[in-house]
């Protein structure tokens, strides 16, 4: 089992660095899991990506709708948020980082399994306390 953040399920349906792995990821055999919150995540980040000009309104639409069918089809296990909240906000007092971020990482605690990110920022603020996270191969660990 490995718990994956909003950073590492959207780069599978954007074109961007560590989007194959990403993708391998995805629809590889490991048991995927993740807080419910990834589902409003992963829209958000599809979506940011017409503000951007990077798609195109209808194509966001059809990644959102390719991002809803997978969740349909149990791609992975929603976490409810509710039951790691106290252990993320205080992950994020520690670190100094958004609670959100904070909350896959809690669930990777709860579990005691490996985490997946693909935000190198947050990679290098918890790493010297959680050895169990990575950073998604091909992406910046800027």
């Amino acid at each position: 089992m490995i718990v994956i953040d909003a950073s590492v399920a959207a780069k599978s349906y954007l074109n961007e660095a560590g989007t194959d792995a990403a993708i391998a990821l995805m629809t590889g055999h490991e048991q995927l899991i993740a807080p419910q919150l990834i589902q409003v995540e992963v829209i958000a980040a599809i979506c940011g990506n017409v503000r951007k000009g990077a798609l195109t309104e209808q194509e966001a639409e059809d990644r959102c709708n390719r991002w809803l069918r997978h969740l349909a089809d149990d791609v992975m296990l929603l976490h409810p948020d509710r039951m790691v909240l106290d252990n993320a906000a205080g992950l994020a007092l520690t670190y100094k980082h958004p609670v959100q971020d904070c909350v896959y990482l809690a669930v990777a605690n709860h579990f005691k399994v490996p985490m997946i990110t693909a935000d190198g920022r947050f990679l290098k603020k918890v790493a010297s306390a959680y050895s169990n996270i990575s950073l998604l191969s091909g992406c910046s660990a800027n």
